[in-house]
């Protein structure tokens, strides 16, 4: 039994790496991110793909999410009323602010993008649904945070995540910290942390008890955030509030 538990999380494990990366991987290069033994891994894509959970390009050789995936996604949308409430609330605040916004998770101590939408073509971020980044590079992370100790963020998050994608360098007690702060103010923001070239501007969804369940985040150019701040900040705690009603309305909401 214990075998066939460790074979499931590995297949998973290969979805969700799948699912994850930006760009289509070879087999050897899912292998070598799992590291994983590669006849385990090409046993476990063959499998996947037989069943059209995968498929793979020629003459490449890249594995990408196959047409049981799109089903699969299909499906919760139709069964998930808060995604879709959500996505109606995220279109409409990128619509508004003509800016990329995402609803963001906290998924195996990393922010998850759960959806992504922009609000016009731009060139400088492109936010890919189901990637996954560091915590503390993320604004979002301020509110996912919520509720647990600098002990939990120093045994939790990987030492090597404290080192921002531009080269800032933080620890667990001054993230505890800035959680905390966020908190007290209702959102935060955060300039050229993720990017060199990006501010972000981020502010909590929470269920009828007060937890943090999401964030939603608004992902703008960094040379426009001290024009336009206030008016960001304002549409975007009002569209997390909006969400956080919804969410109030159901006994355990779920995205």
């Amino acid at each position: 039994m214990h075998v066939r538990a460790r074979g499931t999380d590995r297949l998973l494990d290969v979805l969700e790496l799948v699912a994850a990366q930006q760009q289509p991987a070879t087999r050897n290069a899912i292998a070598a991110m799992l590291g994983a033994p590669r006849s385990t891994v090409y046993s476990i894509i063959d499998t996947l793909m037989a069943r059209g959970f995968l498929d793979q390009t020629e003459p490449e050789g890249l594995i990408v999410p196959g047409r049981l995936c799109g089903l699969l996604g299909q499906v919760y949308d139709r069964s998930a009323p808060l995604a879709r409430q959500a996505k109606e609330v995220i279109r409409n605040l990128a619509q508004t602010t003509r800016e990329v916004c995402e609803l963001d998770l906290l998924h195996d101590w990393k922010q998850l993008i759960m959806i992504s939408i922009s609000g016009r073509g731009h060139g400088y971020r492109t936010a890919v649904e189901g990637s996954r980044f560091p915590l503390p590079s993320t604004a979002a992370a301020r509110f996912l945070l919520d509720g647990y100790s600098a002990e939990d963020l120093e045994r939790s998050i990987p030492v090597e995540d404290f080192t921002s994608l531009t080269g800032a360098v933080s620890s667990p007690a001054q993230l505890h910290r800035e959680v905390e702060q966020a908190r007290e103010q209702g959102y935060w923001v955060t300039r050229a942390l993720v990017d060199p070239y990006v501010a972000c501007v981020t502010a909590p969804v929470r269920e009828r008890q007060g937890r943090c369940i999401a964030s939603i985040c608004l992902v703008v150019a960094l040379q426009d955030i001290d024009k336009r701040e206030a008016e960001y900040i304002f549409a975007t705690t009002q569209a997390a509030a909006e969400l956080s009603r919804h969410c109030a309305l159901l006994e355990n909401p779920t995205f």
